[in-house]
Protein backbone atom coordinates (compact mmCIF):
# COMPACT_ATOMS: atom_id res chain seq x y z
CA UNK A 1 0.00 0.00 0.00
CA UNK A 2 1.31 2.98 -0.88
CA UNK A 3 0.24 5.67 1.78
CA UNK A 4 0.44 8.63 -0.76
CA UNK A 5 -2.06 7.68 -3.02
CA UNK A 6 -4.16 5.02 -0.67
CA UNK A 7 -5.54 8.26 1.34
CA UNK A 8 -7.75 9.73 -1.01
CA UNK A 9 -9.44 6.78 -1.12
CA UNK A 10 -9.06 4.32 1.64
CA UNK A 11 -7.90 7.02 4.60
CA UNK A 12 -9.27 4.26 7.52
CA UNK A 13 -7.04 1.41 5.73
CA UNK A 14 -4.40 3.62 5.33
CA UNK A 15 -4.11 5.03 8.68
CA UNK A 16 -4.14 1.23 9.91
CA UNK A 17 -1.39 0.77 7.58
CA UNK A 18 0.57 3.15 8.74
CA UNK A 19 0.58 2.12 12.33
CA UNK A 20 1.04 -1.22 12.01
CA UNK A 21 4.00 -1.00 8.93
CA UNK A 22 5.64 2.52 9.41
CA UNK A 23 7.62 3.63 11.80
CA UNK A 24 8.31 7.27 13.40
CA UNK A 25 11.01 7.93 10.48
CA UNK A 26 8.25 8.00 7.84
CA UNK A 27 6.11 10.17 9.65
CA UNK A 28 8.96 12.43 10.09
CA UNK A 29 9.28 12.81 6.40
CA UNK A 30 5.58 14.15 5.80
CA UNK A 31 6.57 16.73 8.44
CA UNK A 32 9.33 17.96 6.25
CA UNK A 33 7.59 17.08 2.72
CA UNK A 34 4.39 19.42 4.28
CA UNK A 35 6.74 22.12 5.57
CA UNK A 36 8.83 22.35 1.68
CA UNK A 37 4.92 22.46 0.47
CA UNK A 38 3.38 25.26 2.49
CA UNK A 39 7.08 27.50 3.24
CA UNK A 40 6.44 29.14 -0.52
CA UNK A 41 3.07 30.37 0.28
CA UNK A 42 3.74 32.14 3.14
CA UNK A 43 6.53 34.22 1.34
CA UNK A 44 4.93 35.81 -1.72
CA UNK A 45 4.67 39.03 -0.56
CA UNK A 46 8.38 38.90 1.23
CA UNK A 47 9.82 38.56 -1.97
CA UNK A 48 8.97 41.83 -3.50
CA UNK A 49 10.64 43.34 -0.23
CA UNK A 50 14.09 44.49 -1.98
CA UNK A 51 15.43 45.59 1.03
CA UNK A 52 14.99 42.24 2.59
CA UNK A 53 17.44 39.55 1.47
CA UNK A 54 16.78 36.60 -0.78
CA UNK A 55 18.58 34.81 1.25
CA UNK A 56 17.34 35.85 4.65
CA UNK A 57 13.44 35.30 3.08
CA UNK A 58 14.30 31.56 2.40
CA UNK A 59 16.23 30.81 5.59
CA UNK A 60 13.07 32.09 7.30
CA UNK A 61 10.22 30.61 5.25
CA UNK A 62 11.93 26.77 5.45
CA UNK A 63 14.29 26.70 8.38
CA UNK A 64 11.37 28.49 10.19
CA UNK A 65 8.11 26.70 9.28
CA UNK A 66 10.11 23.75 9.62
CA UNK A 67 11.09 24.05 13.36
CA UNK A 68 7.38 25.08 13.87
CA UNK A 69 6.48 21.97 12.37
CA UNK A 70 8.76 20.13 13.81
CA UNK A 71 7.72 21.64 17.51
CA UNK A 72 3.75 21.61 16.23
CA UNK A 73 4.49 17.25 15.88
CA UNK A 74 5.49 16.47 19.36
CA UNK A 75 3.18 19.27 21.19
CA UNK A 76 -0.03 18.63 19.26
CA UNK A 77 0.53 14.78 19.32
CA UNK A 78 1.01 15.41 22.93
CA UNK A 79 -2.05 17.07 23.26
CA UNK A 80 -4.28 14.60 21.15
CA UNK A 81 -3.15 12.01 23.40
CA UNK A 82 -3.73 13.38 26.65
CA UNK A 83 -7.28 15.31 25.65
CA UNK A 84 -8.38 11.44 23.46
CA UNK A 85 -7.00 10.36 27.23
CA UNK A 86 -9.45 12.72 29.28
CA UNK A 87 -12.09 11.24 26.51
CA UNK A 88 -12.08 7.86 27.26
CA UNK A 89 -9.21 6.76 24.68
CA UNK A 90 -6.47 4.58 25.38
CA UNK A 91 -4.40 5.10 22.64
CA UNK A 92 -0.07 5.99 23.41
CA UNK A 93 1.97 9.13 22.59
CA UNK A 94 3.83 7.56 20.54
CA UNK A 95 1.06 5.94 17.76
CA UNK A 96 -0.58 9.77 17.82
CA UNK A 97 2.76 10.90 16.92
CA UNK A 98 2.93 8.13 14.26
CA UNK A 99 -0.21 9.11 12.72
CA UNK A 100 -0.65 12.99 13.26
CA UNK A 101 1.55 13.77 9.97
CA UNK A 102 -1.19 12.04 7.80
CA UNK A 103 -3.64 15.08 8.63
CA UNK A 104 -0.88 17.17 6.26
CA UNK A 105 -0.05 14.25 3.87
CA UNK A 106 -2.90 15.85 1.21
CA UNK A 107 -0.64 18.67 1.06
CA UNK A 108 2.15 17.48 -0.11
CA UNK A 109 0.70 17.60 -3.73
CA UNK A 110 0.59 20.96 -3.77
CA UNK A 111 4.92 20.74 -3.47
CA UNK A 112 5.69 21.06 -7.52
CA UNK A 113 2.97 23.76 -7.90
CA UNK A 114 4.46 25.97 -4.90
CA UNK A 115 7.88 25.89 -5.60
CA UNK A 116 7.35 26.09 -9.35
CA UNK A 117 5.63 29.38 -8.21
CA UNK A 118 8.52 30.37 -6.14
CA UNK A 119 10.98 29.94 -8.69
CA UNK A 120 9.00 32.53 -10.81
CA UNK A 121 8.79 34.74 -8.14
CA UNK A 122 12.42 34.57 -7.49
CA UNK A 123 12.96 35.41 -11.22
CA UNK A 124 10.62 38.24 -11.51
CA UNK A 125 12.56 39.80 -8.66
CA UNK A 126 15.21 40.51 -10.77
CA UNK A 127 13.69 41.23 -13.82
CA UNK A 128 12.95 44.54 -15.07
CA UNK A 129 11.11 43.99 -18.39
CA UNK A 130 7.72 45.51 -19.16
CA UNK A 131 6.32 42.28 -18.93
CA UNK A 132 6.79 42.27 -15.12
CA UNK A 133 4.03 44.10 -13.85
CA UNK A 134 1.58 41.39 -16.22
CA UNK A 135 3.33 37.96 -15.06
CA UNK A 136 3.25 39.79 -11.37
CA UNK A 137 -0.70 39.75 -11.40
CA UNK A 138 -0.67 36.74 -13.10
CA UNK A 139 1.06 34.60 -10.46
CA UNK A 140 -0.56 36.39 -7.75
CA UNK A 141 -3.43 34.86 -8.78
CA UNK A 142 -1.92 31.09 -9.11
CA UNK A 143 -0.67 32.03 -5.64
CA UNK A 144 -4.23 32.85 -4.37
CA UNK A 145 -5.79 29.63 -6.07
CA UNK A 146 -2.90 27.78 -4.49
CA UNK A 147 -3.74 28.91 -1.18
CA UNK A 148 -7.65 27.99 -1.67
CA UNK A 149 -6.24 24.76 -2.61
CA UNK A 150 -4.44 24.44 0.63
CA UNK A 151 -7.49 25.54 2.62
CA UNK A 152 -9.38 22.69 0.65
CA UNK A 153 -7.18 20.09 1.26
CA UNK A 154 -6.60 21.35 5.31
CA UNK A 155 -10.71 20.36 5.51
CA UNK A 156 -10.20 16.82 3.98
CA UNK A 157 -6.65 16.80 6.37
CA UNK A 158 -8.98 17.31 9.68
CA UNK A 159 -10.87 14.71 8.08
CA UNK A 160 -7.74 12.22 8.20
CA UNK A 161 -7.03 13.38 10.97
CA UNK A 162 -10.33 13.06 12.92
CA UNK A 163 -9.76 9.39 12.02
CA UNK A 164 -6.52 8.98 12.74
CA UNK A 165 -7.31 9.93 16.27
CA UNK A 166 -9.57 7.84 16.94
CA UNK A 167 -8.42 4.77 15.66
CA UNK A 168 -5.14 5.38 17.54
CA UNK A 169 -7.41 6.24 20.89
CA UNK A 170 -10.27 3.35 19.89
CA UNK A 171 -13.12 5.61 19.54
CA UNK A 172 -15.46 7.51 16.74
CA UNK A 173 -13.98 10.13 13.90
CA UNK A 174 -16.55 12.27 15.53
CA UNK A 175 -15.14 12.32 18.81
CA UNK A 176 -11.55 12.53 17.25
CA UNK A 177 -13.01 15.59 15.82
CA UNK A 178 -14.08 16.37 19.56
CA UNK A 179 -10.48 16.05 20.18
CA UNK A 180 -8.80 18.81 18.06
CA UNK A 181 -12.30 20.68 18.51
CA UNK A 182 -11.18 21.46 22.27
CA UNK A 183 -7.34 22.11 21.66
CA UNK A 184 -8.38 24.97 19.34
CA UNK A 185 -10.63 26.11 21.68
CA UNK A 186 -8.48 26.07 24.43
CA UNK A 187 -5.59 27.64 21.97
CA UNK A 188 -8.31 30.45 21.14
CA UNK A 189 -9.42 31.05 24.59
CA UNK A 190 -5.57 31.59 25.43
CA UNK A 191 -5.38 33.69 22.38
CA UNK A 192 -7.85 35.72 23.51
CA UNK A 193 -6.76 35.91 27.34
CA UNK A 194 -3.04 37.11 26.24
CA UNK A 195 -4.49 39.79 24.00
CA UNK A 196 -7.01 41.41 26.47
CA UNK A 197 -3.47 40.94 29.25
CA UNK A 198 -1.48 42.73 26.61
CA UNK A 199 -4.21 45.81 26.17
CA UNK A 200 -4.65 46.33 29.09
CA UNK A 201 -0.59 46.93 30.08
CA UNK A 202 -0.24 48.95 26.89
CA UNK A 203 -3.76 50.64 28.38
CA UNK A 204 -1.95 51.39 31.62
CA UNK A 205 1.72 52.44 30.41
CA UNK A 206 -0.11 54.89 27.78
CA UNK A 207 -2.39 55.99 30.82
CA UNK A 208 0.46 57.76 32.54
Amino acid sequence: MNPFLSIWSRPTETIHYVLKQKKLSFSFILVILAALAIAPLTITQLLFIEEIPLIGILLIAFIGLFILSTIGWFVNSALYTWIGKWLGGTGSYKQMLTVVPLGSLTAIYLLPFSWLMMIALIILRSSESDATATLFIVLFAVSSILSFGLMGLSVYGTVILSKAIGIVHGFSAWKGFGTIAILMGFVFALTLVGWIILFFIIFAFTSY
